[in-house]
Order: structure tokens, then sequence, then C-alpha cells
């Protein structure tokens, strides 16, 4: 096989797997996670299904890529902590994850996740690993002080709960206020969690 054939093939791999999140992203927001068979999501990809297990080997694995390239978390968060660890990462972590909850003409793609993850208990856990992975990876072991991998958790489940409020309950008074007055209202617990107690505002 020579070099352009396997660059063919890995971009046909590369777009099969795509369509197959695709397929995802419409399915599991249409029917549900529960209600969605593997053998729909290879038919609505186009690919038999032998096809398709070989690229993603069952619907969890097609769920966690879906969340993987909607969230994107280590991708995005990475230029808010090499900026440094000061008291301003809190906030720009805070403003760069919930800004991937504000809604343009429909609904974001992470409201919508959401809404599949809080329909079963399986994709529920797959979120949550996948993010707190994600999470914990680009910004624990930057932290200063003992308990990282505690506070960047805790960190992330504030975050995650107050784009729960605003996006998925839409507590009037949250969901009305702007992202920015959301984000420095919540910047002082989200700093005292975070960085710890010692560090300096």
């Amino acid at each position: 096989m020579t070099a352009t054939d396997t660059a063919t093939t890995s971009e046909a791999r590369a777009e099969a797997t795509q369509a197959l999140i695709s397929a995802g992203r419409t399915l599991f927001t249409r029917l549900g996670y529960r209600q969605t068979a593997f053998a729909e999501l290879a038919a609505t990809a186009g690919l038999d299904e032998d096809r398709a297990r070989e690229l993603l080997p069952d619907k969890a694995a097609v769920f966690g890529a879906l969340v993987e390239r909607t969230v994107k978390v280590a991708g995005i968060l990475r230029p808010s902590v090499t900026e440094g660890v000061d008291e301003d990462l809190p906030v720009r972590l805070a403003r760069t994850y919930l800004s991937l909850w504000e809604p343009g003409e429909e609904d974001s793609p992470m409201v919508e996740l959401y809404r599949v993850a809080l329909s079963d208990q399986e994709a529920s856990l797959i979120l949550r690993d996948r993010v707190s992975r994600a999470l914990n990876s680009q910004v624990d072991h930057e932290l200063p002080g003992a308990g990282a991998e505690l506070r960047t958790a805790l960190f992330g489940a504030q975050l995650g709960g107050v784009a729960f409020v605003r996006h998925l309950m839409r507590v009037d008074s949250v969901a009305a206020a702007d992202l920015e007055t959301v984000v420095e209202t919540i910047a002082p617990g989200l700093r005292q969690t975070l960085l710890g107690s010692d560090t300096t505002r």
C-alpha cells in the first residue's frame, strides 16, 4: 500500500467515524440514549453494522466520542491553564467552560448532551467520566498545594451546577443574567475551591 493509499484509507475511516458520531447526536437527541440501538446508529451513518463496530464498538463508545467532539474540554481549557496558575485562572476556566453552554439560534450541543445524559444512568456516567478526565488531566497537576485532584473535581462540580441551573432548570434570575455577570459573581467561590485558602487574592 502506498502512502497515498494509506492517507486515503485514513481519511475514509475518519469520515465514516464522524458520520457515526453525527448519527449519534441526531438519534440520541431525538430518541434518547436507551432507546437508540447501535444498528440504527450504523444505518443513519450509512454504514453496515460490522463496519460501524470496527470504528466504534458499541453505543457507549459512540456517545463517548460525541461527548469528546462536542466538549473538546482538554483542547479548549489548555490555553487558560498555560497562561499560568494565578488568581484569574478560575475565572478564565469558568468563562471558557460556561461559554460552551451559551445558545446560538438553537440549544447548545452541551445542553443536548446533558439532556441525553439525564435520561439514562449509563450515558450520565460516560459524560461525567469524559468531562472529569479531561478537566483533571489539564488542570489538577498544575495546581499548588495538596488535594489538587479533589479541588479540581469540586471546581468542575460547581461549574456544572451553575450550567445546569442556568440552561436546564432555567432558574429565572440565573438564566436571565449575562455570562460575564454570572462568572464574576461566582468567581470568589471558584478561586477558594480551585486555588485553596493559602492563595493570595
